[in-house]
């Protein structure tokens, strides 16, 4: 909540989450009404009537067509039977800025019915990879439009779904492609499981997903296949851009690819801002670049990203100063935005170099169309566009160099403690993939093991479940698979998932963890695999058999004499009995 007050007896009172914007303006009374510019940058205002979440950041100053896929998006908008539409193309080919227009547009329902209602007045942008995976996203939702957000994770599906299908929402889930493995198949079962009850479910609301790769998933059948301009539109785009030349033609030959033509435009104007002609692509060594891609033997789906992308930015970076280069490649070790401190951090062969020089090459970058630049918190925020981002990190190399000063930058902004929120830890979470792409997998394990306790209290069992699976994975291919931080993670996993309600998963793995310790005659871990199963099939009701791994579990600690863990074991024993009703018993072995 902020509130502003003054001697004027001004009140505003707002609601806003965290960093986001106010979405909820409470009661206004004053002569002369002041507001802080803080409070002001925080308040919507593109579109009146409209609470927006979350945070679109494709700039559409260029914008150009598309009229006959926003057409084909606002009649599946219309159909009662569309729950999920999904934009599907090539990197660099404009699927974000798409949905970017449709997430700014007034949407209208049926003019002819004389309603000019916005058909989604609540509208919220989230990006797949983003921290907290599903239940970051579900939380965010919840809570931005002043929803209940239910204390338990495993509600929070439910609970979606539910005010999905109450009030009317445009939701955007953009690069989905990084949930997906390489045939379709999903990396995360928990936006897995989403998508495909909203897809049973699905009313009112309407969810719209751009990606490189359609999911594996039954019933999601109405997608924009999106190309690149057509000519006209690919020549206006140029022109806008004061380029001059044979437009149209170059359009037709490069196939419209909208990122294509912007590094093209951009180039142009960095290196000839006073003659920024298509002719002058020869100079920059690019003359012959519409032929190559009408060439037969390149022409294919896919040849703007392997062949015309590729040429462009070579012709770019090498129009860079060497520490442009460097700042290019290197800031390129980080997954999520960042901002000039980190890149800073990175380029410590620099260490004269002023902060503000550094944002100073960042922005020259973005306005080579080289990073993306966004403003939040009256700081400058970078990040690259996926396609541009994988060519950085094949210019940059070896980069096992570069991960560890990552690694020391974020332990160097990391709160020791004191953590609220998700946000708090996230440096931990970036140090776990850092030393994660080092192979460093049991320092990995470590950051994970450090925050464990945060996470589980604070109910994020599926940002905990996303990290121990991937270690786990890791662990499984080893040929020395009895470490204790293998078992350890096994138990953390079938702990997660208990939590979560997914039982059959959690014995799973604490079967696998039981087999184990068996195996290396780790008779305290057997004792603390007994128990963990005891306490899935007591959440499971099947009581009985969560006796009986108590009861074995109660043995172990009594014969190595582990009196926390007997006294464990009689707790577990004392939950058993009070669910089913055995209330003396339970009191016995509670005391």
């Amino acid at each position: 909540m902020t509130s502003e007050t003054n001697s004027n007896e001004i009140n505003l009172s707002a609601t806003a989450q965290d960093q986001s914007k106010v979405n909820l303006i409470g009661k206004i009374e004053a002569k002369n009404l002041i507001l802080s510019e803080e409070l002001l940058n925080r308040l919507e205002t593109p579109s009146l009537g409209i609470f927006k979440g979350g945070d679109a950041r494709k700039s559409l100053v260029h914008w150009q067509g598309r009229e006959e896929e926003i057409t084909q998006i606002k009649q599946w908008f219309n159909d009662q039977n569309v729950a999920m539409i999904g934009i599907k193309g090539v990197g660099g080919i404009g699927k974000s800025t798409l949905a970017s227009k449709i997430f700014e547009e007034k949407i209208t329902l049926d003019p002819s019915l004389g309603d000019d209602e916005d058909l989604f007045p609540k509208r919220f942008w989230w990006e797949a990879g983003n921290l907290g995976g599903f239940s970051g996203l579900a939380r965010q939702l919840l809570t931005e439009f002043g929803y209940p957000v239910p204390e338990q994770e495993t509600q929070l599906q439910e609970a979606l779904i539910r005010q999905l299908q109450r009030h009317r929402h445009l939701i955007i889930i953009d690069n989905l492609e990084s949930l997906l493995g390489e045939d379709g198949s999903w990396n995360n079962e928990f936006y897995q499981q989403f998508f495909t009850a909203w897809i049973e479910k699905g009313d009112t609301s309407k969810i719209i997903v751009t990606t490189r790769d359609k999911p594996k998933t039954r019933g999601f059948n109405h997608w924009i296949e999106l190309k690149g301009l057509k000519p006209p539109e690919g020549a206006q785009l140029l022109a806008e851009s004061q380029i001059t030349g044979d437009l149209e033609n170059f359009s037709r030959r490069v196939d419209g690819h909208p990122l294509l033509l912007r590094l093209v435009a951009d180039l142009l104007l960095a290196e000839f801002p006073q003659n920024p002609s298509l002719e002058r692509l020869a100079d920059l060594g690019l003359g012959n670049l519409s032929q190559l891609l009408s060439d037969p033997q390149v022409v294919g789906s896919h040849r703007q990203e392997t062949v015309g992308i590729a040429l462009v930015l070579d012709a770019s970076f090498q129009r860079l100063s060497q520490r442009q280069q460097e700042l290019f490649t290197k800031t390129s070790i980080y997954r999520r935005e960042f901002d000039s401190p980190a890149a800073k951090a990175v380029m410590d062969n620099y260490p004269e170099i002023a902060l503000s020089e550094i944002t100073a090459d960042l922005r020259e970058l973005q306005r080579r169309s080289l990073l993306e630049e966004k403003e939040e918190n009256r700081q400058r925020i970078f990040s690259f566009q996926p396609l541009v981002w994988e060519y950085a990190q094949y210019k940059a190399g070896d980069q096992r160099e570069l991960h560890q000063k990552a690694i020391a930058y974020y332990l160097s902004i990391a709160k020791p403690d004191s953590w609220e929120t998700l946000n708090d830890v996230q440096p931990y979470l970036e140090i776990f993939y850092h030393h994660y792409q080092l192979t460093e997998y049991d320092n990995a394990f470590d950051i994970l093991r450090a925050i464990d306790d945060f996470l589980t209290r604070r109910g994020y069992y599926q940002t905990l479940a996303d990290y121990y699976l991937e270690l786990v994975t890791v662990y499984q291919q080893q040929e020395e698979q009895t470490h204790w931080k293998y078992t350890a993670s096994l138990t953390s996993l079938g702990n997660v998932y208990n939590s979560l309600g997914e039982y059959q998963k959690a014995i799973e793995f604490h079967q696998q963890s039981l087999a184990i310790t068996r195996e290396i005659g780790d008779r305290g871990g057997e004792g603390n695999s007994y128990g963990n199963l005891g306490n899935v099939y007591n959440s499971l009701g099947e009581y009985q058999k969560a006796i009986e791994f108590h009861q074995q579990s109660l043995a172990i600690t009594r014969e190595i004499g582990d009196r926390g863990g007997e006294g464990k074991s009689y707790n577990n024993l004392g939950n058993v009995y009070y669910s089913l009703g055995e209330y003396q018993k339970a009191i016995e072995f509670h005391q």
